[in-house]
């Protein structure tokens, strides 16, 4: 088991707060949904996945997206494969995602230049998920910055 994440159910918690508030967020997710993907992310430590459908229509008003905890009969456009405590630390900012596909951390298929654009979008959300764990009462796994 990784270090962030009891098991898949406690993963899906933290990171369905956060898919709230990202998709409904108004400096990024009008800019997320003008990709017109579906990304699914696959976990590894504990074994998940999420996808996030940027090409139908939201389903709650608000939201400028959707997101799957757990398998989904979406057929995504390009996937992402990782251990959840990489995803973890990418998402504090801490990790170079292009460095970490030629090291091998992460593993991609589908229309992977589809979801590097979003890289840039997406960039913000580094400050929201710190945000987002104290919001949640889990200091405890905020990263802190390197010096």
């Amino acid at each position: 088991m990784g270090v962030y994440y009891k098991d898949a159910d406690d993963l899906y918690r933290i990171y369905g707060y956060f898919m709230d508030r990202i998709l409904k967020d108004a400096r990024i997710g009008p800019k997320m949904a003008k990709a017109g993907i579906i990304i699914k992310f696959i976990y590894t430590d504990p074994e998940a996945e999420i996808t996030i459908d940027l090409k139908n229509p939201p389903n709650k008003p608000g939201y400028y997206g959707n997101y799957y905890l757990g398998p989904c009969e979406l057929k995504e456009d390009v996937w992402s494969k990782q251990a959840a405590d990489f995803s973890h630390s990418f998402w504090h900012g801490h990790e170079n995602p292009v460095a970490a596909v030629t090291k091998g951390k992460v593993k991609q298929g589908g229309k992977v230049t589809a979801m590097l654009k979003l890289l840039p979008v997406v960039r913000p959300a580094f400050q929201m998920f710190p945000v987002a764990l104290k919001e949640m009462g889990l200091d405890n796994l905020i990263i802190a910055k390197k010096s």
